[in-house]
């Protein structure tokens, strides 16, 4: 298994095609910040991901951490001026997982960008999509990745995250 930190976008994305229990089956321990439970389950709720992650919560599969060491943030923020534009929380959710020793899950681009920087392995939901399917979990891509586009994900399906993850399964 694989410690994690998450932001809010794989439980909400995952959810809405019904498979945020991909979550559980290649993470553990899964943390999320207090903040990130706040956005999905108490701002969030009636949508996508907010009962998910509450339940999630409630069974201990899914464990709200604090960040401990604030001088992270510092270090995490230090970044060229206009390079990334990434938000109090998500520069939060990077702390925490170098603090933790984990790898970060996160849809967000900025996020992502800064988690290499710092040199934190980072992965969304196309691509735990992509090892569940390349693992058998489920029988097609494709679908999973047009009801995401369907949903308001922003993806491409000509462009080459889209066309990639494709080839990765074998279904271009």
């Amino acid at each position: 298994m694989i410690k994690a930190v998450a932001d809010s976008g794989p439980f909400i994305h995952l959810a809405v095609i019904n498979h945020v229990a991909l979550l559980q089956r290649y993470f553990r321990p899964l943390l999320i910040l207090p903040q990130v439970y706040d956005e999905v389950v108490t701002q969030g709720m009636g949508r996508a991901g907010a009962p998910e992650l509450a339940a999630a919560c409630d069974s201990g599969i899914v464990q709200r951490v604090a960040l401990v060491d604030q001088g992270l943030m510092d270090q995490v923020q230090h970044i060229p001026s206009g390079m990334l534009d990434v938000s109090e929380v998500d520069a939060m959710v990077l702390a925490l997982a170098i603090e933790q020793h984990a790898i970060v899950l996160s849809d967000d681009g900025s996020l992502r960008m800064l988690a290499t920087t710092h040199g934190v392995p980072v992965i969304g939901s196309i691509g735990i999509l992509v090892w569940a399917r390349l693992d058998g979990v489920i029988s097609a891509l494709q679908p999973l990745l047009d009801q995401l586009i369907a949903a308001g994900f922003h993806l491409d399906p000509h462009g080459r995250v889209y066309q990639d993850a494709l080839r990765r399964v074998g279904e271009r």
